[in-house]
């Protein structure tokens, strides 16, 4: 067994082995994060464009027009039209006539009997839409289905699209879920097949919208039109005026289109066949056992072998497309991406070897693999015009210019190794006092400055130094901090900078960005709930969401670090869509206790610029089917607002989506009037910092005052936090302040005791 460990653990040191290593677990972090899916939609509607294709010819859309508008004089259509519209339709020869429309609420008593009329006349050849019902359940539920009186002569199929990440494609269902039981979509009931409702498809978007024969509806409906076109076809009735908002881009053709043509171009593709989809798996698996099999052989991938397999792999779902196939390639480029670059870098590296072909001296490289310790000072010493003196001269100087920087250096510091690699030379000082090495160095500087002579011309030389001292590190990890220490003395401008130890906690810092996704994986990131207590029932009404991260060694981290770090390095989107998530599906488990409240997320400002959050927070919403209106968004300092900049057109669409905004914060940077008066928002938080301090401040307690009177008085919502003492609870509910939230109220906690906590209290109000 020891000789078996001992035998991986060797394996394991090979350079190539870890490479593939890590571009595997890449690729299977982009394929079970679905990080690549925009890139993937994106090749999909590249594949689709490129192999355009005429719609099959057995349906025919009819648009209900803006024309048709105008020709009613009305901003709608009625069930009385409907029915005119039907019995032209068959009495053209129409199939089967399919409406993208919810016809859940009733019209006129005279057009409703009109419509059943025409229904009963033509039973069952009618088919009328359902729709999401935004009050009811979310997710794949057609909740606004058609009256029973309807549905006593028409079938009904779910219009239902599930558009994908950054709106760059949508998949249709095969069915729904509704009130009535499991229907059929659109697009499955046009092509008379019978799917399941936890499964989705691509329409094929190579089939043009422009190859769809087309009549407008008002034409149908006066019986002016081209008998022809309806002839023995099915008929799909679809939205298309402005004014009804149902235009959408088509993937995989620079064109807009109502909503209707995605469900004509999925029935034309289910009646081509069911699509088959593999995944991102199997093209992943191909790559790897590709790559991995030149391990025995030295080279895993070479530059030819990697554009052979891209090309492959890229040509692959071009061709599948053709027979209904469907698989996902990101994952497996990423595979070959990251073991291409990993594989030429260690290439040079071994390439290059010990040596500096330049110079002649041992390359710095020779240090970065060592794993030894020294009780030496390493010292890196940059050239600043390193670059420029080589380029201006004949290309053998640089070991001229080497030879000469390593006799001075030699001067006083005899018989040491000196490493070399570009602009910079790297030693083992024989000097053990670094206040000693401080003065050789700026004596070393002063001998410099008069000046080299190199194939008889002057060449003047500007340098700085770096050192590291830490001698329980290992050579391979100090040379780094040398030269980043040289770095620094340039940018700087000093002569002399060493590397001190206690900058680790920077490198801490930056590894919390790998750290994080890790620890939201594991359980060690977790939300916190912090109550809101409104003061005229007395009853806890709703909950801040507060993300907490609880480190295995260095215990609680602090969100304010954590949170700075990751909109820094622009990794704030995962821990906002994990907050989010755990907000909304606490809500939702508040919900079966009998407790219904709302869930208070902030959001960072820098997650306002993105356009997929709307996207993000309706597909969080849609999966555990909590209402819009349950989740308030508590926006913090942004910048100054306007109405034409993207930051407030964005907070627009939130609000437009039924979500509520709160203005967090308020009193502070930029959260003052100015957010009053355009940002959209139902509610203001009061900042802390004047809340906690008016029980003893009369001018604190003037603005808190104000500020509940001003933002009433715009029938804004008020919310103080920081509430710490019963004093401070008194004064607010005097002041007519609505919520509160703080200590005194209850510290944030997990879930659980959260529940408990409002439990409890329901039971003392009770008894």
């Amino acid at each position: 067994m020891t000789g078996i460990w001992g035998q991986l653990r060797g394996f394991w040191k090979r350079p190539r082995v870890r490479i593939v290593f890590w571009a595997a677990l890449t690729g299977l972090a982009m394929g079970i994060s679905g990080l690549g899916l925009p890139l993937e939609d994106y090749l999909r509607n590249v594949r689709w464009m490129s192999r355009t294709q005429p719609a099959s010819g057995a349906i025919t859309i009819v648009l209900q027009d803006s024309q048709t508008l105008i020709q009613l004089g009305a901003n709608d259509i009625t069930h009385g039209n409907d029915a005119d519209t039907i019995n032209q339709l068959f009495a053209a020869g129409a199939k089967r006539v399919f409406f993208d429309r919810s016809f859940s609420m009733p019209g006129n008593p005279i057009d409703d009997a009109k419509f059943v009329a025409a229904l009963k006349a033509h039973h069952g050849k009618v088919v009328l839409g359902a729709a999401v019902d935004s009050n009811g359940q979310m997710g794949n539920f057609a909740g606004k289905i058609p009256l029973q009186a309807y549905r006593d002569h028409a079938g009904m199929a779910s219009v239902l699209v599930r558009h994908r990440p950054l709106n760059q494609n949508v998949q249709l269902p095969y069915a729904s879920g509704s009130p009535a039981g499991k229907i059929p979509s659109l697009s499955a009931a046009i092509a008379g097949i019978d799917g399941k409702t936890d499964e989705l498809f691509f329409p094929d978007f190579s089939i043009a919208v422009s190859s769809y024969p087309t009549l407008s509806y008002i034409d149908v409906m006066r019986g002016r039109f081209d008998r022809s076109l309806v002839r023995g076809k099915d008929i799909l009735v679809v939205p298309a005026a402005v004014t009804f908002n149902d235009i959408h881009s088509i993937p995989g053709q620079d064109i807009n289109a109502p909503g209707g043509y995605f469900h004509a171009i999925g029935a034309d593709t289910l009646k081509l066949g069911i699509p088959r989809e593999y995944g991102w798996f199997p093209a992943y698996l191909l790559v790897l056992v590709v790559i991995a099999s030149g391990l025995g052989r030295g080279r895993v991938l070479d530059i030819y072998r990697f554009t052979g397999l891209v090309a492959v792999v890229g040509a692959v779902p071009f061709l599948l497309d053709y027979v209904n196939v469907q698989v996902e390639v990101i994952p497996a480029f990423s595979v070959a991406l990251v073991a291409v670059i990993r594989m030429r870098n260690l290439d040079r590296v071994e390439e290059a070897g010990e040596t500096n072909t330049g110079s002649g001296l041992p390359s710095v490289q020779a240090l970065r693999n060592s794993p030894d310790l020294s009780t030496r000072v390493l010292v890196a010493l940059k050239i600043r015009n390193y670059g420029g003196i080589i380029g201006s001269f004949a290309e053998h100087v640089e070991a001229q210019l080497a030879k000469e920087i390593v006799r001075r250096i030699r001067i006083s510091d005899e018989s040491v190794l000196i490493y070399h690699e570009g602009g910079m030379f790297v030693w083992l000082s024989s000097i053990r006092s670094t206040f000693d090495l401080f003065e050789n160095l700026e004596g070393l500087h002063r001998i410099v400055q008069n000046g080299i002579q190199v194939g008889g011309i002057d060449i003047d030389l500007s340098f700085n130094c770096g050192i590291d001292s830490e001698f329980d590190r290992p050579l391979s990890g100090r040379v780094a901090s040398a030269m980043q220490a040289a770095e620094e003395a340039v940018r700087n401008d000093e002569l002399v900078y060493q590397h001190d130890a206690r900058k680790h906690e920077a490198q801490w810092e930056i590894s919390l960005l790998t750290s994080l996704d890790r620890a939201i994986d594991n359980g060690e990131v977790w939300v916190a709930y912090q109550p809101k207590l409104d003061l005229r029932s007395n009853r806890i009404s709703g909950a801040e969401a507060l993300v907490r991260w609880t480190h295995p060694e260095r215990g609680p981290i602090s969100p304010d670090k954590f949170i700075r770090i990751a909109e820094e390095f622009h990794r704030i989107e995962r821990i906002t869509r994990f907050v989010i998530n755990d907000a909304v599906r606490v809500a939702v488990e508040l919900e079966r206790h009998g407790y219904e409240m709302t869930m208070s997320v902030n959001i960072s400002a820098q997650l306002l610029r993105n356009p997929g959050l709307p996207g993000m927070i309706a597909e969080i919403l849609a999966a555990h089917g909590l209402s819009p209106n349950r989740l308030i968004l508590e926006i913090t300092e942004t910048d100054r607002l306007d109405r034409s900049s993207k930051t407030f057109q964005m907070l627009q669409r939130l609000v437009q989506s039924g979500l509520r905004l709160s203005i967090d914060d308020f009193g502070t940077g930029n959260a003052t009037i100015d957010y009053l008066r355009y940002l959209p928002a139902s509610e203001v938080k009061i900042d802390k910092t004047f809340v906690s301090l008016m029980e003893s401040n009369k001018e604190d307690l003037l603005l808190v005052q104000s500020i509940i009177e001003m933002a009433h008085s715009l029938d804004r919502v008020v919310v103080a936090e920081g509430v710490e003492t019963a004093k401070v609870l008194e004064m607010l509910t005097g002041l007519h302040c609505d919520l509160v939230q703080g200590y005194h109220v209850s510290r944030p906690v997990p879930f659980r005791d959260f529940l408990d906590f409002v439990s409890g209290r329901r039971a003392r109000l009770i008894g």
